[in-house]
């Protein structure tokens, strides 16, 4: 019988590109990544033969696509995580945090809080890091960085101690600074680098134990994959004023530094217009009609650009209190940070409907909300906020500690008291 048609094309198969709006999520370009999640998928036998595709198969589970957004790890932490599986089986310090991170991730998923099993591999991977650091070689490599930014994610899943800092942000702080640049040409490290800056910069903003110099702080922020986007604008914005404030003598009642302050002047301004920006474009994805959102509102990227929105109100809030402090006849300056904190609890609700992992990062929020007011019905608000996060995420924090940080907090951008641990 013949075959009708036989060598001719009947199909063409043309692959689409979506558009790419730039305000939106500018630091999650797809590009041509090294790496395939779905590659790894293929490699990975379906019953594991070994202890290192146990670990990778177990790992993969945790950012696949089937796994729900609201768990899944590289949607909200970043896509250096989809590189890692590659670069398993060559440093122990990675292998372990990622078994520390696998099982931190199952436990608080399933039970919002550490069990037993994730405690041991949490404290293994802890000892094995120690090692690592202990080689100067290996502390530098960015397998090692890449752990330490692991266990820094474990240690959220764990709960917030009561010291109020994990210590793997000052241990980042410190690889980065003896490592002095990222290689732009190794896009493992570049992401990595990416998803990393923002937690030390924000903690290094308060906590004293994490230094580096002016130029340091600049080159720390820098990264060519958001360079230019208002996203990568805002951490620059918060690297300068934390070294302004920890290189002057404010909290003495000195300005020193007149070029520091103009250029915290223009980078509000900037910022300002930024938020007005990013507020209109918010509300232009809302869809008018009812049965229309049903069918395409795109929650998932609505959260994505409310989660930049929602820090770009809170370095408003850190910029326009450093600046209310020097600027003390500015009233303008008080009534922006009313605003920029009734928009932040304005958004709580929203930020919670991918809880628990699309809503990790509202504490630091609810806190400048705090900072910024002067409204004791939103004052209180963002107090019950915070306490409900520490309920959510575990740790040793009561109300009443939880308002004396905050305290210390607001006394610090206010430039009244130095954050002192």
């Amino acid at each position: 019988m013949a075959c009708v048609g036989a060598g001719q094309q009947r199909f063409k198969f043309k692959e689409e590109h979506g558009t790419r709006n730039t305000i939106a999520i500018p630091h999650r370009d797809k590009g041509s990544p090294s790496f395939n999640i779905m590659d790894v998928l293929k490699t990975v036998p379906h019953t594991p033969s070994s202890a290192l595709t146990l670990t990778t198969s177990e790992f993969v589970g945790t950012m696949t696509t089937s796994t729900a957004v609201r768990f899944n790890l590289t949607y909200w932490y970043g896509e250096f995580l989809q590189d890692i599986p590659a670069r398993l089986g060559r440093n122990e310090a990675l292998d372990s945090s990622v078994k520390a991170l696998t099982a931190a991730h199952s436990s608080y998923c399933l039970h919002k809080r550490a069990t037993p099993e994730a405690l041991v591999k949490y404290s293994a991977a802890l000892r094995m890091l120690r090692f690592y650091l202990d080689d100067p070689v290996k502390a530098c490599s960015s397998e090692t960085l890449c752990a330490v930014m692991l266990l820094l994610m474990c240690q959220g899943f764990h709960g917030m101690t009561d010291t109020g800092w994990t210590g793997h942000c000052e241990g980042a702080a410190q690889i980065l600074k003896a490592r002095r640049y990222y290689n732009p040409n190794d896009e493992f490290e570049s992401k990595l680098h990416l998803s990393l800056r923002a937690p030390v910069v924000f903690e290094g903003l308060f906590n004293p134990k994490i230094q580096f110099t002016p130029s340091e702080w600049k080159t720390l922020v820098d990264n060519h994959i958001d360079e230019g986007t208002f996203p990568g604008k805002m951490m620059r914005y918060v690297s300068q004023v934390t070294a302004m404030i920890r290189h002057g003598n404010f909290f003495e009642g000195e300005i020193t530094d007149m070029k520091a302050v103009d250029e915290l002047r223009t980078n509000y301004q900037t910022l300002r217009a930024g938020i007005k920006s990013y507020e209109e474009y918010l509300e232009s994805m809302k869809p008018i009609d009812k049965d229309i959102k049903r069918i395409a509102f795109d929650a998932q990227t609505y959260h994505l650009v409310q989660r930049v929105y929602s820090f770009a109100l809170t370095v408003g809030i850190i910029l326009g209190c450093v600046l209310g402090a020097i600027d003390t006849e500015d009233t303008e300056l008080i009534s922006d940070l009313n605003s920029f904190s009734s928009g932040i609890m304005a958004l709580a609700e929203d930020g919670k409907r991918f809880k628990p992992l699309g809503a990790s990062y509202m504490m630091l929020c609810f806190q400048a909300a705090w900072i910024g007011t002067n409204d004791p019905l939103v004052k209180a608000e963002a107090e019950k906020e915070m306490v409900e996060y520490v309920e959510d995420y575990g740790g040793g924090y009561t109300k009443e500690k939880l308002i004396s940080e905050v305290e210390r907090m607001s006394r610090h951008v206010r430039l009244i008291d130095p954050y002192t641990r």
